[in-house]
């Protein structure tokens, strides 16, 4: 079996040039929010889930 890749979260990730401004603002808030401990439970997201993802976003059927 393949060895999992190691993240390393202090190292950022190179910029992409195709990212605009306000993605990567999205993103710097994002981590602000997490390391200040505004997260949400993995098990309260589940519950959530099905209320976010509409019928307009699922999957077209085949």
């Amino acid at each position: 079996m393949a060895k999992a890749k190691e993240f390393e979260f202090e190292k950022p990730a190179p910029v992409i040039e195709e990212e605009d401004e306000t993605t990567l603002a999205a993103i710097d808030e994002g981590i602000r929010d997490a390391k200040a401990g505004r997260t949400v439970a993995l098990e309260k997201v589940r519950k959530l889930l099905p209320k976010w993802i509409t019928a307009s976003s699922s999957r077209k059927e085949r």
